[in-house]
């Protein structure tokens, strides 16, 4: 059964956990101010400025910093604090009876898939694909803080996605362009691998993850699903096995439609014989007689959209379009 949390309000708590890589201080500080600019109380896990080797602390601080944010009433929301490796190590120590009884936002992406497909499997909990709580020196961008706003407070979905390009929508040129050097400046836009029309769930995120956990008891479920992949400094040819990897176990051709958001710093070895991540992903995905849509601004490059995930979907390709048909929270 498909389970939704009730949306943030001004006062509410949410509380910042460490389920992978080591945090930076400096980073996560400047992420705390923003959501309390917005009016939201912070709480921060005991073992969050942990070190063991290059995670934030053992398994076992991890696991248990988060069911503790689970298991605070008071605690609205669970916000990752970065990614980085490791959520996968956490997954055997979680009580899914706890967090099946108590459903709660959680937001994060990159390495916190490994949540986002746990938890969807073990209690069906809708979750977000969205920025973790570390934010760079340069602060948010606009577009990736209306988006997010829009989610967490529960006023989007149901509707299309916005795209940073698009006039007199949620997310206008002025939103999201600071100065010359704002990447979120540039045209901005959804392409199609392969026509046609699809519905189904949002599912998937990080492909490295996803591709980790085919054979364990949260492999990803895709059978008549909407599948979104990303994926982040890994060469062409890793994606490709990846991508293999997840063909060969009926994982492309039992969803229904695909929707591709950024593959970032995928370049091959230069002076290498390669082909380009971009015509990798053609390989796979055109012909495929699946609507596949490509240039989602969800990942790891600049512009970041919170993709609820686990809400129904229709995407389309002419124009090329993602629409969310549910609310992603409840009322």
């Amino acid at each position: 059964m498909k389970r939704k949390a009730r949306p943030l309000h001004a006062g509410d708590v949410v509380a910042i956990v460490a389920p992978s890589g080591a945090v930076h201080r400096e980073s996560l500080s400047r992420g705390i101010k923003i959501l309390e600019s917005w009016g939201f109380r912070v709480k921060v896990g005991s073992s969050v400025f942990n070190r063991y080797g290059y995670l934030a602390g053992t398994d076992e601080e991890r696991a248990r910093d988060f069911m503790t944010a689970w298991e605070d009433q008071e605690v609205k929301g669970v916000i990752a604090a970065r990614g980085g490796y490791g959520a996968m190590r956490i997954l055997p120590y979680l009580d899914f009876d706890m967090i099946r009884k108590n459903p709660k936002i959680l937001l994060g992406f990159s390495d916190i898939t490994a949540l986002h497909l746990a938890l969807w499997k073990e209690t069906g909990l809708v979750t977000f694909h969205g920025p973790v709580a570390e934010v760079g020196e340069e602060g948010f961008l606009r577009y990736n803080e209306r988006i997010l706003r829009d989610v967490l407070l529960g006023t989007w979905p149901p509707g299309h996605l916005s795209l940073p390009h698009e006039n007199g929508g949620e997310a206008t040129a002025n939103d999201v362009q600071r100065d010359t050097r704002d990447p979120d400046s540039r045209e901005q836009g959804l392409r199609v691998l392969e026509p046609g029309e699809a519905t189904g769930e949002l599912v998937g995120g990080n492909l490295s993850l996803i591709a980790s956990t085919i054979g364990t008891r949260w492999e990803l479920d895709t059978r008549g699903k909407i599948l979104f992949l990303e994926d982040v400094g890994e060469k062409p040819y890793r994606v490709d096995r990846m991508l293999c990897q997840l063909k060969l176990a009926g994982k492309l051709d039992d969803a229904a439609g695909f929707c591709l958001g950024d593959f970032t710093d995928c370049e091959p070895d230069p002076g290498r014989p390669s082909f380009q991540v971009e015509e990798v992903l053609a390989q796979y995905f055109r012909g495929c007689g699946k609507p596949c849509i490509a240039g989602l601004p969800a990942g790891h490059g600049e512009l970041r959209a919170t993709l609820p995930l686990g809400v129904l979907v229709r995407i389309t390709t002419s124009p090329p379009s993602i629409e969310f048909l549910e609310r992603a929270l409840e009322k």
